[in-house]
């Protein structure tokens, strides 16, 4: 198998080491997925559920970042694509953000204007 995140082959790495990392990662995420879900259905504050779903995707996000794009910490490469992750998430986050700014403050205006035109057509009295 080839190592992460590079053409060169490694000796030491067998294509069971890769099987068993895309089973380990597998296994992790139906896990969460399920905890997740039954977090969701259990008798919990809703606090408690929204804490322990929000958890629960971030252990997965990890868990894919690291069993599934071979992301990691270790060599120069590896470092690069993470670097490149990290910047693609801060785009995306000021996109959505920014997007969901605008469409905010338009509703507001429309809202504004909704209500100087109501206020407009009351009679004087009241």
């Amino acid at each position: 198998m080839t190592k992460s995140n590079t053409d060169m082959l490694d000796p030491d790495d067998g294509a069971s080491h890769e099987l068993r990392n895309y089973a380990i990662g597998f296994g992790v995420s139906l896990l969460l997925t399920v905890g997740a879900f039954a977090a969701l259905l259990s008798h919990l504050p809703t606090v408690w559920k929204v804490s322990a779903i929000c958890i629960a995707a971030l252990l997965q996000v990890m868990t894919h970042a690291r069993n599934f794009l071979h992301l990691s910490l270790s060599g120069r490469q590896s470092r690069e694509d993470l670097l490149l992750v990290m910047f693609s998430t801060i785009l995306l986050a000021i996109m959505a953000g920014g997007t969901y700014f605008i469409m905010a403050d338009l509703d507001g205006r429309m809202h504004d204007m909704r209500d100087t035109q109501d206020m407009e057509g009351m009679p004087a009295g009241g």
